[in-house]
């Protein structure tokens, strides 16, 4: 019963028999707000935000050696703990009246530090650990995959930085670590296919983001 109203309360499935619309957006509000008392459990245990968002860096570095080593579910499971550090460090940070510029702004770079590191491991299971021998093509498209990671970031900080909000496209953040995420899981084939969709997505949010700012500025 408790594992059914859990699932209801994450997915939205009230507001469907409601006959409310639920989006992905939505669920994602839902998981964040399901993640709160957790947040606000590590701010009376005093722990600093800082330490959150290092330890989801940390995560996602084992996610990486798991990954680059073969041991697909092992890196999944890591990367979910390093996604929840990850959606906890500001609701740590807001609970405990320690949010700040400074903390955002570390938050942002080590992030980005997170997201290639794992894609590195899997740079590397293509290239080296591989059973068929190495995968150049697999290897190019991870590439492609971090390029597009990082330059969704960048579109995003460099709209920020004049005055424009930018938080449009079909892959931000969460998205692409639930591809990374449901690949793993899956295995070294499935694995595969998503990067390659993490390769063309990354790339169109990217695109997205500069019509959505040139649309709106001179």
């Amino acid at each position: 019963m408790l594992n059914c109203k859990v699932y209801r309360a994450l997915t939205g499935s009230d507001a469907v028999f409601r006959g409310e619309r639920v989006t992905y957006g939505s669920v994602k509000e839902r998981v964040r707000g399901f993640l709160k008392p957790l947040a606000h459990l590590v701010s009376d245990l005093g722990v600093p935000p800082t330490a959150i968002t290092v330890a989801g860096f940390l995560f996602s570095v084992l996610a990486a050696l798991s990954l680059g080593t073969g041991h697909f579910v092992r890196a999944a499971v890591l990367i979910v703990i390093a996604g929840v550090c990850d959606m906890i460090d500001g609701a740590a940070a807001r609970a405990g009246n320690r949010a700040s510029s400074r903390g955002a702004f570390l938050d942002s770079t080590i992030d980005r530090y997170s997201d290639t590191v794992v894609l590195l491991g899997a740079l590397h299971y293509y290239l080296v650990r591989s059973p068929s021998g190495p995968e150049e093509l697999t290897a190019g498209i991870v590439l492609l995959a971090l390029a597009g990671s990082m330059l969704t970031s960048y579109t995003r900080a460099r709209a920020e930085a004049i005055g424009q909000e930018c938080r449009v496209g079909v892959a931000e953040r969460s998205e692409r670590m639930i591809l990374l995420i449901v690949g793993s899981l899956f295995g070294a084939d499935t694995l595969r296919i998503a990067l390659w969709i993490l390769a063309i997505a990354s790339h169109v949010t990217a695109i997205q983001r500069v019509r959505h700012v040139l649309l709106r500025v001179r």
